[in-house]
């Protein structure tokens, strides 16, 4: 199976020396045997020419927004459109759902609740939980606790689409569009090292109470398996045969 990585963004230096950047820590989540990955760097204009060379399709986090003014943002959400017209299965992480959103006609933007950081409690809508059911995600926790780092969220999702998942400062967690596109605000690849430097690098920018609610959240255990598992049902085989 050949999954290409649309890397929209770079790890902190620490993460990368001890993780590696955004598409290895991807690819340690998501190892199986048979699975081919490609990673394309969409930040400095590196994109597929053929979009069918692969099974599927992930866009990870970035540092950017959607609704930047850049021409390789501009670039990736003309992407994102060509993939799913033809039903490769496609998945967002963070910057990556809301790039599916706002390319797929929802819409991203400055979350009116500010920013969300740290281990959040994420309740799937009944629609999500029977819909992750169909596509073979298992039985899940609710809520699923899973790492957060952002500020901008989507508002609203995609015509069509299940909205899957939400949390109380963010009114979607998840959306589902058909059976290839899966958009996940949490970061199931990330380390709780991962999300304290990014805590403690935003100081100043992150108000000082959500920063410390963020940072207390830590010692928690994460749902990282669950979240991997939804990715799974999004990524298989099965989904790849799909089209």
């Amino acid at each position: 199976m050949r999954l290409a990585i649309l890397k929209a963004g770079t790890a902190t230096p620490a993460a990368r020396k001890r993780e590696g950047d955004y598409d290895r820590m991807f690819v340690n989540l998501l190892a199986a045997r048979g699975r081919e990955w490609r990673t394309y760097d969409v930040e400095h204009g590196e994109f597929p020419e053929d979009l069918a060379a692969h099974d599927g399709y992930l866009v990870t986090g970035s540092k950017y927004a959607v609704y930047d003014d850049l021409p390789w943002v501009h670039r990736l959400l003309e992407t994102i459109r060509a993939i799913h017209a033809r039903r490769i299965p496609l998945v967002g992480v963070c910057f990556g759902h809301q790039a599916l959103a706002q390319a797929l006609g929802g819409e991203a933007a400055l979350n009116p609740q500010g920013w969300e950081v740290g281990l959040r409690p994420v309740t799937l809508t009944a629609a999500g939980r029977a819909a992750l059911s169909r596509n073979g995600a298992g039985e899940l926790p609710d809520p699923l606790l899973l790492y957060e780092s952002h500020r901008d969220a989507v508002l609203r999702v995609p015509p069509g689409a299940v909205n899957l998942a939400s949390s109380p400062r963010t009114p979607s967690e998840m959306f589902a569009l058909g059976e290839t596109v899966l958009g996940m605000q949490a970061h199931p690849e990330f380390s709780a090292e991962t999300v304290r430097e990014l805590i403690e690098s935003r100081s100043g920018i992150i108000p000082q109470e959500r920063a410390d609610e963020g940072l207390a959240s830590l010692d928690a255990v994460p749902h990282r398996e669950s979240a991997k598992g939804i990715l799974e049902a999004f990524l298989s085989p099965n989904g790849a045969a799909r089209r």
